[in-house]
Order: C-alpha cells, then sequence, then structure tokens
C-alpha cells in the first residue's frame, strides 16, 4: 500500500512538473513574439531607435545581408528608413516562436520622398514582404536574420526594369 502511495505521488510530482515545465515554455514563447512584435511595430514601424539599447543584446550580430555586428546598425537602418520613406507602414502578417526563436513576416510600404542606400528620392510608392528570424537570449535579441524583396522594391521605384 505505501509503495502504491509513493509511485502515485512520484508520478503526480514528475506530470505537475512537466506541466509547469510546459507552462513557462508557453509563457517564454508568449514573451519572446511579444518581443519580436514590439520591435517591429514601435523600432522599424514607428522609428523609435531609443529602444534598441533596451530591446537589443550588447553583443548582437545582424547576420542578414549586409549586416553585422552591434546595435548601432540597426538604429542607422531603421533611421534610413524612415527618412527615405517618411510614410512608412509595417503589417505584421505572422508572428510565432520556436524555441529561442521568434519569426515574424510583414509587409513594409511607403513612399520613397528621401535618398534610399544611395538612391535619390523617385516619389514612387514601394511594397515588399519580409521574413525576419530573431534569436532572444535573456529577454533580449542576440541575432537578427532579414529576408526581403529588396529586387522587387528596386524595381517599384523604378531604378531597375522590370
Amino acid at each position: 500500500m505505501i509503495r502504491t502511495i509513493a509511485i502515485a505521488v512520484a508520478g503526480f510530482l514528475l506530470l505537475g512538473g512537466a506541466t509547469l515545465d510546459r507552462s513557462s515554455e508557453r509563457e517564454k514563447s508568449a514573451s519572446n513574439v511579444a518581443l519580436g512584435r514590439r520591435v517591429f511595430s514601435e523600432v522599424y514601424g514607428e522609428g523609435k531607435v531609443a529602444l534598441v539599447d533596451q530591446l537589443y543584446a550588447d553583443d548582437f550580430v545582424d547576420d542578414s545581408p549586409g549586416g553585422g555586428k552591434g546595435r548601432e546598425l540597426i538604429k542607422e537602418a531603421v533611421t534610413g528608413f524612415h527618412r527615405a520613406f517618411p510614410d512608412l507602414h509595417i503589417e505584421i502578417e505572422d508572428a510565432f516562436s520556436a524555441g529561442d526563436k521568434v519569426v515574424i513576416r510583414y509587409v513594409a510600404q511607403g513612399t520613397q520622398t528621401g535618398s534610399f542606400n544611395g538612391i535619390p528620392s523617385t516619389g514612387k510608392s514601394g511594397k515588399v514582404r519580409g521574413i525576419t528570424i530573431f534569436l532572444i537570449e535573456n529577454g533580449k535579441i542576440k541575432i537578427e536574420w532579414t529576408e526581403y524583396d529588396r529586387l522587387g522594391l528596386l524595381r517599384q521605384l523604378g531604378v531597375i526594369p522590370g
């Protein structure tokens, strides 16, 4: 009888622990997705570069084409996007996590009224889809991978034939 009770208690504790582990994983996942959404809505979408130091790790790496190391890269990119496309609007289409990674699929659109990567203002609108994956470590973005339709944007701006 005592052995049966001990086995039942051990099983309950093990299953209860698994439930707590799954619950904390869900909370971490939700927190990571919220961080990714915040970056896209407030930093990229609204141009709040002051948040970069709060949301990105000190040793941040942008592993996207043309990327590099350091939070200044993100600040410069966001400032450049908003200077070139002051009416920039970003709509998040999907946001989910897998382990310590967050995936954001989005559409960005705006009118180029300022210089963009050495391209003088065209006055034309562009709309591109993109996907960003963030690696989250200790509640901050450690690595970012971004791919968006650069060729499509250049065609829409009339820089290259479409």
